[in-house]
């Protein structure tokens, strides 16, 4: 009744509006809601999920990864070689321009990694980038990229986190590049970016070619949209084209609507749930350990997993912060069981028989999740208050330790080994646990390149985090698109879950 009255309620907001939009196939521009504004196309200084499916197709990198086949492909670069366990080399491509008509050099190249790993560079997470020495140019097209020492990760990271940027643009205004002057060398590039009227990029007819990227619709307009009933009367009135993250209850009603089409689709995006067992919020409820643990219990993930979550029929049900695909993700524990009795009397013997309030803070996409798992806490002791918050709103509360509990996604196909998961949970003001087992096992694991052996290692870590009761990785969250007959949504040629805004087709 719920998503039927909800459908109802956009239906007659609908009869509301201007008159709505046409279709936008004879314009070759396709219209997509923002669900969390971003103002920068720039994942280094913003990295949002949103911005990075536009991103992902507006620069490249030096090579990306093949998940379907496991293998390093081909992308500014035609050919590398490892020379040494420190020292990579490459062969760049000739033939690149970027969208403002510079051309692509080893020195733009050297210019990106030195502002990556410069102190000075107001960057999100710059302990990604400290790993590299130095880039030596050989020539215009050749280069070797020197690291402080053995590093795990250098190929994956090149692959999935050096974005290369044109440093002639770039070097004049860092902080506004992507605001203002974006220039890359992929599929689509910038035209507009508007908090207000939306963000716009449009295919770069100087693409230089790859069989993994591609713009097969001319012009791609996100426009801010958060509120999911006006998203489903603009869908339903011609004013928007495609809908991404549909809950289960509105996929299932828009389903029976005339000319609209569900897709769903696997997208190794981690929910997970982070308690704060070091006691940085003012509620310090979950440094006890019991407590931790009857709040695990109190989880009835298949259920909510299957009523709530969106797809949840594709849901992987992680064993632990990772995915099976993951690299080095190798678990030998599973997460505390669900079992609601025995976290009552857990709660009991921590000194809460009348249970405890807390604050949920939720990522706010997933709000309607969260509001589904409080109801679960609420039978077994837990008084959870749910708290929706914005990308800018909850990085500066996490990072203040402000959260008490904290239910969030994470796009795992970012870069999917396990080093990265590790890096964002358990490195500076994110890190609520301070454990040294992780810690040991981070700074070991490190330092091996082979996989096998360094998820060996890894498993460690995992397997105190489960047992510890740190953190839960409650499910995959599928990506679940609402979108008119017209658009076809096609798998991604690299990755084996994520779409991105070059994966929309007209029929």
């Amino acid at each position: 009744m719920k998503s039927a009255y909800r459908i109802a309620v956009a239906a007659g907001f609908a009869a509301l509006l201007a008159t709505p939009a046409l279709a936008q196939k004879s314009k070759d521009t396709l219209r997509l809601p923002i669900e969390d504004p971003f103002s920068s196309f720039d994942s280094y200084l913003y990295p949002n999920d949103e911005v990075g499916d536009f991103v992902r197709n507006m620069y490249s990198n030096l090579i990306a990864y093949d998940e379907h086949t496991g293998k390093y492909v081909p992308d500014l670069a035609k050919a590398w070689r490892r020379i040494d366990p420190t020292t990579l080399e490459f062969d760049l491509r000739e033939d690149v321009t970027f969208h403002s008509g510079n051309k692509f050099t080893s020195d733009d190249v050297k210019y990106m990694f030195d502002y990556l790993k410069d102190p000075a560079s107001k960057i999100r997470f710059p302990q990604r980038y400290t790993w590299v020495k130095e880039v030596e140019i050989l020539g215009p097209y050749k280069l070797r990229i020197v690291t402080n020492g053995v590093y795990a990760t250098d190929m994956s990271t090149i692959a999935y986190r050096i974005f290369q940027y044109d440093s002639k643009i770039h070097k004049q205004n860092p902080e506004n590049f992507g605001r203002v002057s974006a220039s890359g060398s992929g599929p689509f590039k910038m035209v507009s970016l508007d908090r207000n009227a939306g963000n716009v990029v449009e295919r770069f007819d100087g693409f230089f070619g790859s069989p993994y990227r591609r713009a097969p619709i001319k012009r791609i307009h996100a426009i801010p949209m958060a509120d999911e009933q006006t998203q489903i009367a603009q869908l339903l009135t011609g004013g928007l084209d495609v809908l991404r993250n549909v809950t289960g209850d509105n996929a299932r009603e828009l389903a029976g609507k005339p000319n609209i089409k569900i897709t769903a689709a696997g997208s190794k995006q981690l929910i997970y749930i982070l308690l704060d067992a070091q006691g940085r919020s003012a509620n310090k409820v979950f440094t006890d350990e019991r407590v931790r643990k009857a709040f695990t219990m109190a989880i009835d993930r298949a259920m909510i997993i299957k009523t709530f979550v969106a797809g949840g029929e594709l849901a992987e049900q992680p064993a632990g912060i990772c995915f099976k695909s993951t690299v080095a993700c190798a678990p030998t524990t599973q997460p505390i069981a669900y079992d609601p009795a025995a976290a009552k009397k857990l709660l009991a013997e921590a000194g809460h028989p009348d249970g405890v309030d807390i604050t949920l803070s939720v990522y706010n996409p997933i709000n309607d999740i969260a509001i589904a798992l409080s109801g679960e806490l609420r039978k077994v002791g837990f008084r959870a208050s749910v708290e929706p918050l914005p990308t800018s709103v909850y990085v500066k509360k996490r990072d203040d330790g402000g959260m008490t509990a904290f239910m969030a996604t994470y796009p795992t196909g970012a870069q999917p080994t396990l080093d990265n998961l590790l890096d964002l949970f358990f490195v500076g003001n994110r890190d609520y646990w301070k454990d040294p087992v992780i810690a040991e096992a981070m700074k070991e694991g490190a330092m091996v390149q082979d996989e096998v052996a360094r998820g060996k290692i890894y498993a460690r870590a995992l397997d105190q985090v489960n047992q510890k009761a740190y953190i839960y990785p409650f499910s995959e969250l599928p990506i679940v698109y609402a979108h008119t007959s017209e658009v076809r949504i096609e798998a991604n040629p690299l990755t084996t879950g994520e779409r991105r805004i070059g994966d929309y087709f007209w029929n």
